[in-house]
């Protein structure tokens, strides 16, 4: 064999070689905008560095990600990987489709104890990790500076403790006639997240700790119900449409961490924001959104190229890339602590720093297959007591009620 030849030989080889390795990896996602554009970058940094692995991101519309990913569960035509909201995993683990982390975390060295333990909670079945934290977010307090100055108040001191924050929404309502704390009054998902808020800086919880039995019926939910039927009653708050603090309406507002992005930019007022304020016997407490990652069972081969990108993904150094590109909270304590991270928000997204902190507060919203239906019922009660239809005893019974045919 002439050199030709053996030079031939060799480029098909490495042609071959090349070919043998090359893995496509599949990955829908619900991320479009800003956010989107932020996971892209990360996967043509990963494939730059990593030029046997292709990720094929698509994207899958927030509303129709879960049933998209139920059809393909049964029709066996799943992705290599997906992220999802994290009060659907439970949905989702049921299936038996999404393969165990436990071996790949172990490997890796991915440390666990690093990770808030709120985002933590999601995932788990039967004592099996199917799915990591990959993006947060969390509610905390916002308020009308210029409200604030004409109900005399310091523009530059919020409320901390519930008696402070009656106190203030009072002074607001007497002294400008608009509302001086926005509720969510619409019912749904987003009632019952406001008022979880609430429940759990009380002391109080949502289920037991074995997730078989409601307890928000017990004197922290009643006594957080209260609470807001008190501030409906003597006109500091109202049942109304949301978006009253945007307009200029109502001087404070419990919204997300998201809103340090956009609020800057569709309000007239100098804004501030806070930790929410819990009982003066409470403890600070905040509610936890965000997306879990995990991998379906199928081939060995991209299951693994799969896991390579979720940890590269997970590490510090990227982690720190993402929250910064996306604004989302840190679903790591190393994160939260980064100071290339913290000179960013000082920086450039002042009021996000509270949100930032609060995440050592944060807590999940049960991790259960039924939430969803759960979080509905509770809202409609909450509302029922809002209304003066029930009190707040009698309407946190009654959903408990209705809520414990749906546990385990």
């Amino acid at each position: 064999m002439n050199a030709r030849h053996v030079g031939i030989v060799l480029l098909l080889g490495l042609a071959l070689g090349t070919a043998a390795f090359a893995q496509k990896v599949t990955f829908w996602h619900y991320w479009d905008g800003a956010n989107g554009q932020a996971l892209q970058t990360l996967i043509d940094q990963y494939q730059k560095s990593h030029p046997g692995v292709t990720i094929d991101a698509t994207f899958v519309p927030g509303s129709d990600l879960v049933t998209r990913l139920q059809t393909a569960i049964a029709g066996h035509q799943t992705p290599t990987m997906a992220i999802a909201d994290q009060v659907t995993m439970p949905l989702l683990t049921t299936s038996g489709a999404l393969a165990s982390l436990d071996d790949d975390i172990a490997a890796s060295g991915l440390d666990l104890s690093d990770y808030f333990d709120g985002p933590l909670a999601y995932g788990l079945r039967d004592g099996h990790r199917y799915s990591l934290p990959v993006s947060a977010s969390d509610l905390g307090l916002f308020w009308n500076k210029a409200l604030f100055e004409a109900a005399g108040l310091d523009p530059n001191k919020p409320p901390t403790t519930w008696e402070e924050l009656t106190s203030y929404a009072q002074k607001i309502h007497a002294a400008t006639g608009k509302v001086g704390l926005e509720l969510y009054t619409g019912g749904g998902e987003g009632t019952s997240w406001q008022w979880q808020v609430y429940l759990w800086g009380a002391g109080g919880d949502i289920l037991n700790a074995d997730l078989t039995k409601p307890v928000f019926n017990q004197e922290p939910g009643v006594r957080a119900l209260q609470y807001w039927v008190d501030r409906v009653k003597d006109g500091s708050s109202s049942i109304a449409p949301w978006g009253l603090f945007g307009r200029g309406e109502a001087g404070m507002v419990m919204d997300g961490s998201w809103m340090t992005q956009f609020f800057p930019m569709q309000v007239d007022f100098q804004l501030g924001s806070a930790a929410f304020p819990h009982p003066a016997d409470g403890s600070p407490a905040t509610n936890l959104g965000g997306e879990q990652v995990f991998v379906f069972n199928g081939d060995p081969a991209a299951q693994k190229a799969a896991w390579d990108f979720i940890a590269w993904f997970s590490s510090h150094e990227v982690q720190v890339q993402w929250d910064r590109a996306t604004g989302f909270m840190p679903v790591r304590r190393s994160v939260a602590n980064d100071s290339s991270y913290l000179a960013w928000v000082e920086n450039a997204r002042p009021l996000l720093r509270p949100f930032v902190d609060s995440m050592a507060s944060a807590h999940a919203r049960p991790p259960v297959e039924h939430y969803s239906r759960i979080s509905d019922i509770l809202a409609d009660h909450i509302l029922q007591a809002l209304h003066g239809r029930m009190t707040p005893q009698a309407a946190l019974d009654a959903a408990a009620k209705s809520v414990t045919p749906l546990l385990p």
